[in-house]
């Protein structure tokens, strides 16, 4: 009896090239106006979450997000949940349950503050939740009609 093994070519998900991490959706740029509020939940559970940090959306994908805040130091990673909001103050989506991926430096600005960049998933969505950050997608990316990815992903 023979046993054999079949050669065949990598799919694009099987294989990274540039070694980076393979992303099961795409991330599309985030117009200028865009913002994260960074909270954490009140330990009781009676009170709304407290704003613990604030950023700027530098790309976004059903996954979750990435962003660039300033700190003076490293961030406590004391959060778990987010809100999108916009400076036009059309979209406003509150406590999205969310969890730190990657923080890092940036750029070290003049008065010794940091800027950072940290990459954001999303937690268990609600229906809700899905339906705005869809909707946030689609009015707030780089050319709703025919989005261009930042960064082509793979599922």
């Amino acid at each position: 009896m023979m046993i054999g093994f079949v050669m065949r070519k990598k799919t694009p998900s099987e294989s990274n090239p540039s070694g980076g991490v393979l992303r099961k959706k795409v991330r599309y740029a985030v117009k200028t106006g865009a913002f994260v509020l960074f909270k954490k939940s009140s330990v009781i559970g009676l009170f709304k979450p407290r704003t613990v940090q604030s950023g700027t959306i530098v790309n976004i994908s059903l996954n979750g997000i990435r962003a660039e805040y300033s700190a003076a130091t490293a961030w406590s990673k004391d959060f778990d949940k987010m809100s999108i909001v916009t400076s036009d103050k059309k979209i406003t989506i509150d406590n999205i349950p969310c969890k730190i991926i990657s923080d890092s430096n940036v750029n070290r600005l003049s008065d010794g503050t940091f800027v950072r960049r940290c990459s954001i998933k999303y937690g268990v969505l609600s229906d809700y939740h899905t339906l705005q950050l869809s909707y946030f997608m689609k009015a707030y990316t780089i050319d709703p009609n025919s989005p261009k990815p930042w960064h082509i992903e793979f599922a």
